[in-house]
């Protein structure tokens, strides 16, 4: 469910399924929180292709932006539908998460600013 590979340097995280639920949750969540096992990693989450979202997967998404503070190392999200994006607004989670368009915009972010923590 989870196809995780490095880009220059940086973890990118995206997913074989198009539903990040309830159902599916506890088999995802462990792979994605390894890559924040070692302190400073960059990570780029890309939900291009998953259309639906459920409140376990946004708690998720919380719980892995914590874990990434605390961790010292930085998250960053890209490819929401617009209904992934209309969620993350609603529940103002766009403020706290830095979210781009696309995979290659996010990764330019990355290699311009360095993080952002």
């Amino acid at each position: 469910m989870v196809i995780s590979e490095k880009i220059d340097g940086i973890e990118v995280v995206s997913f074989t399924t198009d539903r990040i639920d309830a159902l599916n949750i506890d088999r995802i969540r462990p792979d994605i929180l390894k890559l924040f096992e070692t302190p400073f990693t960059k990570v780029v989450i890309d939900l291009a292709g998953v259309d639906y979202f459920d409140s376990t997967a946004c708690a998720m998404i919380l719980h892995l932006l914590r874990v990434s503070h605390s961790n010292y190392c930085t998250i960053r999200l890209c490819g929401l539908t617009q209904s992934a994006r209309e969620l993350f607004e609603l529940l103002q989670l766009h403020k706290a998460l830095d979210i781009h368009t696309d995979r290659e915009s996010c990764l330019e972010s990355y290699r311009r600013n360095g993080p952002s923590c």
